[in-house]
């Protein structure tokens, strides 16, 4: 059988359209109790479809990087490098840590850790 490329771009489309993102976006919406634990961001999550809740957790370093003392969203970012004492701001996706900013010096620097992660079937992800 021989398939044009509309055939198979319209295969691709229907797969991205049925995937298995609960959230898009941040995991916020989908996960509850979230907190940092070293570099562990912890959080229970609905899975497809809302159905069940599951405990899951993620390295942060794999999704954050640290640039100049400015945390960003980034693969492999391993921003633990260069930063320490990090928490979640009570009642907040926001994240805060004391950086080194590149010049020998130390800085509070915060991302959003909402635009960073977000929940796939109940499991965080980048």
């Amino acid at each position: 059988m021989q398939f044009t490329f509309f055939q198979v771009l319209a295969s691709g489309l229907l797969f991205f359209a049925t995937s298995s993102v609960v959230a898009d976006g941040g995991f916020a919406d989908t996960c509850t109790d979230y907190y940092i634990n070293n570099a562990t961001l912890i959080a229970e999550c609905t899975g497809h479809n809302g159905v069940g809740t599951y405990l899951t957790s993620i390295n942060t370093a794999y999704c954050i990087a640290d640039t100049g003392g400015y945390l960003e969203c980034a693969p492999n970012g391993q921003y633990t490098a260069s930063c320490s004492n990090c928490f979640i701001e009570s009642g907040t996706t926001y994240m805060l840590c004391d950086c080194e900013n590149g010049s020998g010096g130390d800085g509070a620097s915060i991302i959003d850790l909402n635009s960073c992660f977000t929940n796939v079937d109940g499991a965080l992800g980048c």
